[in-house]
C-alpha cells in the first residue's frame, strides 16, 4: 500500500507541468444517458446476464485482499470461510444486517477509504485539486486502480449527448460547465457492470455503503466533488468527477422501496413486514 501511495504522488509530480496534454487532449465518448425513472424500486427489472464475466488479474486479487482486510478491521465483521469477492459481499450483507442505521454504514465505508488512501488525499487537495485537468486525472487513475472492486470501466466525458449538466462542474473554484463537454477531455468514468451492485443485488448497499460515502470522501478529503449515478436496470454506474451530486432523497433515479432481487426484500416479504423504504 505504501508503494502504491508513493507511486501515485510521484506520478502527479511528474505530469504536473503538462496535465492537460497528458489527460485531456484525447477525445472520449459522452457520458451514459440518465437512467429511466421508476416510481418504485420493486418495479425495476433485473439487468440482463453479463456477456462476459469479469476476470480479475493477480493485481486485482491483491488489491481486493488489502481492501477486504481493511474493511474487516473497520467494521468488525469477518467471514474467513468464504474466500474472495463473494466473501466480501457476504461481509457487506452481514454488516448491513447488524448496523444501527445509515450513519454507521457510511462511517465504516468512509473510514475504510481513508485508511487505504493514507496521505494521498491531503496532498492532492493541497497541491492539485484546482487543476483544470483534475476531473480527468482522477478518472484516469480510478480506471486502472478500481476494477477489482467494480469491474471494467470506460473513460467518458462528464456530459451526455442528450443533456446539459444540471449540476455545477467545478474548475478552479468556478462554475464552468464546458470543461468536459461531449467528446471533450474527460472526467467521466462508466462502470460497465458494477460488481458490488451485481454481487449484493441491494440498493441499500449501493447507496449507503458505496455511492454516498464515496461522494463524501472525494468532496471532503480530495477537495473534488463526485457524482455517482447507478443504473439499477442495467447494472452500470456513471461517475462524473467535478460534478456536484444530487442528494439521494432528491434523486429521481433512486426510487423508494427495495429491488425485487434484493435478499433484504425477500426476507421482509417472508416475515410479512410489507414494503420497505430502502433495505
Amino acid at each position: 500500500a505504501t508503494i502504491l501511495r508513493s507511486s501515485f504522488i510521484v506520478t502527479l509530480a511528474t505530469i504536473s507541468l503538462q496535465p492537460s496534454s497528458f489527460f485531456t487532449l484525447a477525445l472520449v465518448p459522452p457520458a451514459q444517458l440518465p437512467p429511466k425513472i421508476y416510481t418504485s424500486a420493486s418495479s425495476i427489472p433485473d439487468p440482463p446476464p453479463p456477456i462476459e464475466p469479469f476476470i480479475p488479474s493477480i493485481f486485482d486479487d491483491a488489491l481486493l485482499s488489502v481492501f477486504r482486510w481493511t474493511l474487516q478491521r473497520q467494521s468488525g465483521v469477518a467471514l474467513p470461510d468464504i474466500p474472495g469477492f463473494d466473501g466480501m459481499m457476504a461481509e457487506l450483507h452481514e454488516l448491513h444486517r447488524r448496523s444501527r442505521g445509515t450513519d454507521e454504514l457510511e462511517r465504516v465505508s468512509l473510514q475504510t477509504m481513508t485508511a487505504l488512501a493514507g496521505p494521498i488525499p491531503f496532498v492532492y487537495k493541497t497541491f492539485f485539486a484546482r487543476w483544470e485537468a483534475t476531473p480527468a486525472v482522477l478518472a484516469w487513475f480510478a480506471k486502472y486502480l478500481l476494477p477489482f472492486l467494480v469491474g471494467e470501466m470506460t473513460l467518458t466525458s462528464t456530459s451526455s449527448s442528450s443533456r446539459d449538466d444540471d449540476a455545477s462542474i467545478i474548475n478552479n473554484g468556478n462554475d464552468n460547465s464546458n470543461v468536459s463537454g461531449v467528446g471533450g477531455g474527460g472526467g467521466g468514468l462508466l462502470v460497465e457492470r458494477c460488481r458490488v451492485l451485481e454481487g449484493s443485488k441491494c440498493m441499500g448497499v449501493c447507496a449507503k455503503m458505496c455511492k454516498v460515502p464515496t461522494e463524501r470522501f472525494f468532496a471532503e478529503r480530495w477537495g473534488v466533488p463526485l457524482s455517482m449515478e447507478p443504473n439499477f436496470e442495467t447494472g452500470a454506474c456513471q461517475l462524473r468527477f467535478g460534478v456536484v451530486p444530487l442528494d439521494v432523497k432528491d434523486d429521481p433515479t433512486i426510487p423508494p422501496g427495495c429491488l425485487g432481487r434484493c435478499p433484504g426484500a425477500a426476507v421482509a416479504t417472508l416475515q410479512g413486514d410489507g414494503p420497505v423504504e430502502m433495505c
